[in-house]
C-alpha cells in the first residue's frame, strides 16, 4: 500500500473511530504524525502501522493517536458573549423553572482539557438564585489524555488571561505559574470518557438542563452531525438550554431544535420551548427580505434536505467563488451544495459563513441569516457588507435597537479604515463602501431619539 493510500485509509478509521474529519490538505499533518507513531512502535512506515492500526493488533493506541489529531487549544471564559447570556438570562430562568427541585445538571461535551467546565463551575458559583443549590457539571471527552488533564483542574497563566480578575481571585488558587480551580467547585465535575459518535450515548442523568456543544460538530461529516444533534437533543431537558460554537449553526442538521435569539449569541431550544421564549415581532418581521443585489429578481423560498456532502478536489476560496457565482446567477441549490463543502473542509473561513448567511437570507429565514452573519463576524469583525447585512436581518425581525448598533458599528469602522470586502463575494454586487455609508447613516437618523445603547433580550 502506497503512503497516500494509507493516509487516506487512515483519515477514514480516524473518522470511523471518532467521528473527526481529516480533509485531504491536512494529510500532510497526518503523515508526519503516523510516521512519528510507527517510529515508536518500531515499525517499518505509515503503511505498516495503518494495516496494524486497522487489523486491531495496536492495543491501546487508539489513546495515544487520538491526542495528536484533535484540537485541545482553549481556554477560560473562551466566547464570553456565552457566559455573559448565561448569567443574565439563562441560569436565571433556569433557577425558577427549578426552584421546587433545587438541582441542575450541565453537560460539557468534548470538554478537552478541562477550561469549559471550570467556566461553567464559576458561573454556575456566581449565581446568587442558585446559592445552596445542588448543580453538577458532567464533562466528556473522547480522548482520555485529555480527560486526565482535565481532571486536575490546573491551568497556565495563558488559559486565564481572560477571567476576571474578581472571579480569577474568588475562583482560581495559584501556584506558581499555574491556577488550580477551587476546590468547591471541582467537586461538582464529573470527568468522563465518551465518544459522541457511539450510539447509545450512556449518559447519567439522561436530562440536562444546560448542554455545551461548542466547536465540537464542525470536526464530522453532516451525516455524523446529524446523528450527534440527535443523541445530544434527546439528552437535553424539553424547556433546557444547548449553545454551539460561533460558528456551528443546526440548519440541515437538527429539525428538533430552534436558535434562540440571545442577543450576542444563539442557543438552542426544543421547538416548543424555543416558540414560549421568542422575543415579540412587528407584524411585518415574517416578511421575506429584498435581495441585497444590484438586479431585481423574484425570490423563491428553496427548501434542502438533508444529504451527504462529498468533499471535491477543490480548494476553500475556489469553492466560496464559485458558489457566490453560482448564487448570483439564481442557482441556489449548487451555491448551498458548495457552501456545504466549503464548511466541512474549512469552517473558519468568515466568507463562507457570509455566504451561508445570504443564501438563508433570500430564502426568507433570517433568523438563520443572523446566526451565518454573526459566526462571520466572529471569525472577521472587519467585514461591513456583512455587518450591513446582519442589522437588515435584525431589523426585518423587529430587533431596531440591535440592528442600529450594527449600523453605527459599520459607520465606525469605515470611518476608522478596519473595514474591508470578502473578494469572493464580488458577484453578488453587495454594497459598496460609500452604498454602505448612505445607508447607514439614513438607518441611524430614522431612528430618531431611540435608546440606541439598550440590547434588551
Amino acid at each position: 500500500m502506497s503512503e497516500p493510500a494509507a493516509l487516506a485509509e487512515l483519515a477514514g478509521l480516524i473518522e470511523e473511530t471518532s467521528g473527526n474529519v481529516i480533509p485531504p490538505d491536512h494529510y500532510k499533518f497526518l503523515g508526519e504524525t503516523a510516521k512519528r507513531r510507527a517510529a515508536s512502535l518500531r515499525l517499518a512506515g505509515v503503511a505498516a502501522y495503518v494495516g496494524a492500526l486497522a487489523r486491531g493488533e495496536l492495543p491501546g493506541e487508539w489513546s495515544r493517536l487520538l491526542p495528536h489529531v484533535t484540537v485541545k487549544e482553549s481556554y477560560l471564559f473562551r466566547h464570553p458573549q456565552h457566559f455573559a447570556a448565561l448569567a443574565t438570562t439563562i441560569l436565571p430562568r433556569l433557577a425558577t423553572a427549578r426552584v421546587a427541585r433545587r438541582s441542575l445538571a450541565v453537560w460539557s461535551a468534548g470538554c478537552a482539557r478541562g477550561e469549559e467546565p471550570a467556566t461553567l463551575a464559576i458561573a454556575l458559583a456566581e449565581c446568587r438564585e442558585l446559592v445552596g443549590w445542588d448543580w453538577r457539571i458532567l464533562a466528556t471527552d473522547v480522548d482520555e489524555e485529555a480527560l486526565a488533564a482535565a481532571g486536575a483542574a490546573t491551568f497556565g497563566e495563558r488559559a486565564v488571561a481572560d477571567v476576571p480578575a474578581d472571579l480569577r481571585a474568588r475562583h482560581l488558587l495559584r501556584h506558581g505559574e499555574s491556577y488550580e480551580l477551587a476546590p468547591a467547585l471541582a467537586r461538582r465535575i464529573e470527568y468522563r470518557a465518551l465518544n459522541l459518535v457511539r450510539e447509545p450515548l450512556a449518559l447519567s442523568p439522561a436530562l440536562f438542563d444546560l448542554v455545551f456543544l461548542r466547536n465540537v460538530l464542525i470536526y464530522f461529516r453532516p451525516e455524523v452531525q446529524r446523528r450527534v444533534a440527535a443523541a445530544v437533543a434527546g439528552a437535553l431537558a424539553p424547556d433546557g438550554y444547548l449553545f454551539l460554537g460561533p460558528a456551528e449553526t443546526l440548519w440541515q442538521v437538527a429539525s428538533g431544535l430552534d436558535a434562540v435569539d440571545l442577543g450576542d449569541c444563539f442557543c438552542y431550544r426544543h421547538a416548543g420551548a424555543a416558540a414560549a421564549a421568542a422575543p415579540h415581532r412587528r407584524p411585518d418581521a415574517q416578511r421575506r427580505p429584498e435581495r441585497p443585489v444590484a438586479a431585481a429578481t423574484a425570490l423563491r423560498p428553496t427548501v434542502h434536505a438533508p444529504r451527504t456532502v462529498v468533499l471535491e478536489a477543490r480548494g476553500t476560496q475556489e469553492r466560496l467563488a464559485l458558489a457566490a457565482r453560482h448564487a448570483a446567477a439564481d442557482r441556489f441549490d449548487d451555491a448551498v451544495e458548495l457552501v456545504d463543502q466549503a464548511l466541512l473542509a474549512d469552517p473558519s473561513d468568515a466568507g463562507v459563513h457570509a455566504l451561508e448567511g445570504f443564501l438563508h437570507d433570500i430564502s426568507g429565514r433570517s433568523q438563520m441569516a443572523v446566526a451565518s452573519y454573526r459566526a462571520a463576524l466572529f471569525l472577521d469583525a472587519g467585514l461591513f457588507q456583512v455587518r450591513l447585512l446582519l442589522a437588515d436581518a435584525l431589523r426585518r425581525l423587529g430587533h431596531e435597537q440591535r440592528a442600529a448598533l450594527e449600523y453605527r458599528e459599520v459607520l465606525a469602522a469605515l470611518g476608522a479604515g478596519r473595514a474591508h470586502e470578502v473578494e469572493a463575494l464580488a458577484p453578488l454586487a453587495l454594497p459598496d463602501r460609500r452604498e454602505a455609508l448612505r445607508r447607514c447613516r439614513e438607518a441611524v437618523r430614522e431612528g430618531g431619539s431611540q435608546d440606541l445603547a439598550a440590547r434588551p433580550l
